[in-house]
């Protein structure tokens, strides 16, 4: 009977197996092992507490109207144009007295470059704001050509007066304080000059004929001698407003 093989076998491929296992590197055993995660740190003390500092403000803008103000010097409201303009004045009340009404109202003294106005004439300020543009621009300009003098004085008639017209029929403007009437002018180097009239070639009657078509562009309406018998001593200077910007000119 044949000798039985099998167990010689079974104890063969037990020892190959131990050899295989005995074979493998220490390294690749240990990485088959999956690593345990850091040990936890220890809870670390709170931060000392720090004195509360107050919030910063933050920066305000500046004011609108005094940046625009700083841009822009000419604008504004008519008031804190005058003001910067240079004109001496008093703002005043508004008038209500029956139908005459005046709003803006300021009590002018003086115009820039130390024109005086005599007496001291109670207006609008848009109305006065208008003398400055003609004073600088007509004015001055007329008097250093014509008659080589620097005007100091403005001789006012009616300024804001509760009346109606002369024709009758509704209110002057001047019952608004929107017009003004000049008399006639002062000057530094000459003697003073009324409205009126004058020798036609004469250096007084190119002034007063400058100073009269030179207020036109400005004001809405102006008078003076010639107009009608009522405007023969003085130019009526108004702000009436009319349709389509009409003017009187005369």
């Amino acid at each position: 009977m044949p000798m039985r093989r099998k167990p010689a076998i079974n104890w063969i491929g037990g020892l190959l197996a131990l050899s295989l296992i005995g074979a493998v590197p220490a390294g690749a055993v240990e990485d088959a092992v999956p690593p345990l995660p850091p040990p936890r740190p220890e809870t670390a003390a709170p931060p000392a507490p720090e004195t509360a500092q107050p919030a910063a403000e933050p920066a305000k803008p500046p004011d609108a109207s005094q940046a625009q103000a700083q841009a822009e010097p000419g604008e504004g409201t008519c008031i804190e144009r005058l003001a910067q303009l240079g004109v001496k004045f008093e703002v005043r009340p508004d008038i209500q007295d029956r139908a005459c009404t005046v709003r803006e109202t300021v009590r002018v003294t003086a115009l820039p470059d130390d024109l005086e106005i005599s007496p001291a004439a109670v207006m609008t300020c848009p109305l006065a704001e208008n003398l400055v543009r003609w004073s600088r621009e007509v004015l001055a300009v007329e008097a250093e050509k014509h008659l080589q003098s620097k005007p100091t004085k403005l001789f006012v008639g009616t300024s804001y007066q509760c009346r109606d017209q002369r024709s009758g029929g509704k209110l002057s403007e001047h019952a608004f304080g929107n017009a003004v009437d000049i008399m006639g002018f002062a000057f530094a180097k000459r003697d003073p000059l009324n409205i009126g009239t004058h020798h036609e070639e004469s250096p007084e009657a190119a002034f007063q004929k400058a100073v009269r078509t030179g207020a036109c562009p400005i004001f809405t309406t102006v008078l003076g001698p010639g107009s009608d018998a009522a405007h023969g001593d003085h130019l009526h200077l108004d702000m009436r407003a009319r349709k389509g910007d009409y003017r009187i000119c005369q």
